[in-house]
């Protein structure tokens, strides 16, 4: 794989090996992908079950208001 650098991170990455920090400017590179990768938020569910559990709080919510509104309606004969 080949990467175009802008000299601003190519410096940056040549000053991070320069400094001892990384062996290499793979490793430096290497490095920082895999911390992005670890700190990036999950990916939204696509599923109806993920989809809930990503929403839990607010399906919480919608189910409450629908049991409060029940509680207060009387319930009719469906003959009627």
């Amino acid at each position: 794989m080949i990467v175009q650098l802008s000299k601003a991170l190519e410096e940056f990455v040549r000053d991070s090996v320069r400094s001892g920090r990384y062996a290499t400017e793979e490793e430096m590179v290497r490095d920082a992908l895999e911390r992005m990768r670890d700190e990036a938020p999950p990916a939204p569910a696509t599923d109806l079950f993920g989809a809930m559990r990503d929403h839990a709080d607010l399906l919480e919510d919608v189910t409450r208001e629908v049991m409060e509104g029940r509680r207060g309606r009387t319930l009719r004969p469906l003959d009627e």
